[in-house]
């Protein structure tokens, strides 16, 4: 990592070193705010639905109140007392009264309350009975079995002696279509009383659950009426927020008056309750809400809680990336411009409009580039004077050795008499002098080396009597490319003395040329003596070699060797390739420049 680092630009370390811390800053800022958001919204959600289920509770508790206050103003009608005490008794005209003001205090309850209550039913153990209903329905029978009833409620919990029933269907009035009612009712005497009678008055079922349908508690949430003897939703949960019996038989057993849990639904669901309790008949009011409904505005605020922190972390990064730049970009200049300096170019400028350190690097190197390419300058001349003065060395070691070797070759064919051969020889040696001072020039085309070299061989052939035959090859579009003169001389000589006379018979060289690319190869091929691997590797250590040896096993091929690479670079020169006994081939690589110089 540190390795990693340390190779990375200032201006990436610096957003490496920093944009983590004000990345992570922003994230936790995000995230505590809305975590805190989240948490707020729930209190209040929970606060809010508390408050709805008091008020509802409330309200119910009111309605409830109303029909109960009903049956208990018909209990202590005296007409009632009067029938409930005189069952025995044969009807008169004191009975006829109290039947009634019994009526009219059943019309004006019910009347009162018509929105809410449904029928009002009072049946006494002797079979009188009497009842207020509405008109629109017509029952096919009225009434209940009295013992029945009391042996069914009498051992169970009552409210001061009084009962409520939770929404059921309608046992008193009996119709053709069942309707959905709740009960309030009380029971006078017991199976073994002399005198018994119920009274009963029976709410609407649509009312109040019209009552709890107006309250919103969640979109997917419900409002549960919970008594003993059932519930009665505000609406069906739906399937994945449906929970069991078992939680309902929690809340009803809870014996505190408010209170608040978590579940799950059959489906896994999270799931929140809250419930009251009605003062008068202890029944529970609960709400059923999913936590997700209460949670719903939770997603909108880690929207825009994550809008909020990526808008942030954009404009932290943009600003960061700004600051850094401004800060790095001057050093990133500096760089590019070293770099381009260490590249070899060296017309660069170092200008900064920093003043402080920065400036003052600036301004040392642009002092330094300026040395430099002075000292560069001086380095190039000496380089250059050194280069001709070896180039001139070496031509003049090449020149002297052919003149001497070709000077004795005419001595001795005039020593034989041999006149007409020696003034052939002498008119090509003239005109290998001629081609071979070429005005001065070190560089000459390829055609006036081809020339050259063609006197060279005419003289050394008949200074061997005809003991070997030539060939030149060379492809005419070469024959304008530029080439140091003297090139081939010293190779064709080579493979003279060294091939060709050391073999048996008669011999050949061939010289050709081809362009390869940039290159252009010249191949001198002699099939004479060859060489070994061992003799032939030691021959090119010492042509390529940079030290010049007391004896070097090949002077002339060295020699060309360095004048090549000297003039055109380290790419070009010499190679060699033989057989022992077969042949030997000797490649010149020059530049394929296109063009004559």
């Amino acid at each position: 990592m540190i390795s990693y680092l340390s190779r990375r630009p200032i201006k990436v370390k610096l957003l490496l070193y920093f944009l983590p811390i004000l990345v992570s800053s922003v994230i936790l800022t995000g995230y505590f705010s809305y975590y805190t958001a989240v948490k707020q919204l729930e209190r209040n959600a929970y606060f809010l639905l508390n408050d709805t289920l008091e008020q509802t509770g409330v309200f119910l508790n009111d309605k409830f109140h109303a029909v109960f206050a009903q049956l208990v103003i018909i209990e202590n009608n005296s007409a009632f007392q009067n029938i409930l005490s005189n069952t025995d008794q044969d009807v008169d005209g004191h009975r006829y009264d109290d039947l009634i003001e019994l009526h009219r205090q059943f019309d004006i309850s019910y009347h009162n309350y018509d929105e809410m209550i449904d029928s009002i039913f009072v049946t006494f153990n002797n079979g009188r009975t009497f009842h207020m209903k509405e008109e629109f329905f017509i029952p096919r029978s009225i009434g209940i079995n009295l013992q029945e009833w009391i042996k069914r409620f009498q051992n169970k919990e009552s409210v001061n002696g009084y009962y409520w029933l939770n929404t059921h269907d309608d046992e008193v009035f009996n119709t053709v279509q069942p309707r959905k009612v709740m009960s309030v009712f009380k029971i006078y005497g017991n199976a073994e009383s002399n005198v018994s009678a119920i009274s009963l008055i029976n709410m609407k079922e649509s009312y109040l659950l019209n009552i709890l349908r107006n309250v919103k508690v969640s979109p997917n949430g419900t409002l549960a009426l919970i008594s003993t003897d059932g519930v009665m939703y505000s609406k069906e949960l739906a399937s994945e927020y449906a929970i069991s019996d078992s939680v309902i038989d929690q809340i009803k057993n809870n014996g505190e008056q408010n209170g608040e849990f978590k579940v799950s639904s059959n489906s896994g669901e999270p799931m929140m309750i809250q419930y009251t309790s009605l003062s008068l008949n202890k029944w529970k009011l609960a709400a059923i809400v999913p936590q997700s409904d209460i949670l719903s505005k939770a997603s909108q605020i880690k929207t825009i809680t994550f809008i909020v922190v990526a808008i942030i972390l954009l404009v932290f990064i943009v600003v960061a990336t700004m600051f850094a730049g401004s800060l790095t970009n001057p050093i990133r200049y500096l760089s590019q411009q070293v770099k381009r300096v260490r590249q070899g170019n060296l017309d660069v400028s170092f200008q900064l409009s920093e003043q402080n350190e920065l400036g003052v690097l600036a301004h040392g190197l642009e002092s330094l580039v300026v040395s430099v390419k002075e000292l560069l300058e001086k380095v190039k001349d000496e380089q250059e004077q050194k280069r001709e003065i070896e180039l001139i060395a070496l031509q003049s070691q090449i020149q002297p050795h052919f003149l001497y070797n070709t000077l004795g070759s005419i001595k001795y064919l005039i020593d034989l008499d041999e006149k007409e051969k020696a003034s052939t020889m002498v008119s090509a040696l003239t005109h290998f002098f001629r081609i071979g001072i070429s005005k001065g020039r070190e560089v000459i085309s390829l055609w006036e080396e081809i020339e050259h070299i063609r006197s060279y061989l005419s003289i050394q052939n008949i200074r061997y009597t005809g003991n070997f035959d030539f060939e030149i090859d060379i492809e005419e579009s070469m024959l304008h490319l530029p080439i140091m003169k003297l090139t081939l001389q010293p190779i064709v000589e080579n493979a003279i003395y060294h091939g060709i006379k050391s073999k048996y018979g008669r011999g050949s060289i061939r010289i050709t040329g081809t362009q390869q690319g940039d290159i252009a190869i010249l191949e001198i091929f002699d099939d004479g003596a060859g060489m070994h691997p061992e003799k032939q590797a030691e021959l090119l250590a010492s042509i390529q070699s940079h030290e010049v040896y007391e004896a070097p096993v090949t002077f002339g091929l060295r020699n060309v060797h360095r004048r090549l690479v000297l003039q055109f670079g380290r790419n070009y020169g010499l190679e060699l390739e033989s057989e022992a006994g077969v042949y030997t081939i000797v490649r010149v690589k020059i530049p394929n420049t296109g063009r004559g110089d």
